[in-house]
């Protein structure tokens, strides 16, 4: 709703800008990181440095589907006791899973958001350079936009400028 609302701002303000001859670039912080050398090693690094975690979470989750399907083979032999307690099994693993899971999202992001702090310095040189050097006066998000003319599209720009440091 907020970026609807941030579009729309922007069409109305956009003829009133174009009399001024105001330049207008768009920008998607998100893809142009992704798209850089520096992410690239990132996300190796964290796929190596989290495998261990992420094969003990799919052996989690084997565990939890075998418990499961003997749940449901063998429901109508099991005794009340035997159910009640083929059922606590799955919930704890369930549980485990989950909070291994959620451990491991936090730390990935802890991890990618001490990459957005390293790297913000130079995005914003790289921009103010942008900025100065092709005079532009307005930058907005590219996910705001539902058209965008890809002239006027910095992305590219910023990670290629990214990729050379």
């Amino acid at each position: 709703m907020k970026a609807l609302k941030m579009v729309l701002l922007a069409a109305l303000l956009l003829p009133g800008l174009a009399l001024a001859e105001t330049k207008i670039a768009v920008l998607d912080m998100e893809a142009a990181l992704s798209a850089t050398k520096q992410a690239g090693v990132l996300r190796d690094k964290l796929k190596q440095e989290f495998s261990a975690e992420e094969n003990q979470l799919r052996q989690m989750s084997e565990e939890g589907n075998a418990l499961k399907a003997k749940l449901e083979k063998e429901n109508s032999f099991l005794s009340d006791a035997d159910r009640r307690q083929l059922l606590g099994q799955i919930q704890k693993k369930f549980q485990e899973f989950q909070t291994l899971g959620n451990q491991l999202k936090q730390q990935r992001l802890a991890r990618e958001q001490a990459f957005l702090v390293e790297m913000r310095p130079q995005i914003e040189s790289i921009l103010k350079e942008l900025v100065k050097n092709r005079e532009i006066d307005i930058i907005l998000n590219r996910k705001s936009a539902v058209f965008v003319d890809p002239k006027l599209d910095l992305t590219p720009v910023i990670a290629e400028e990214l990729n050379k440091l």
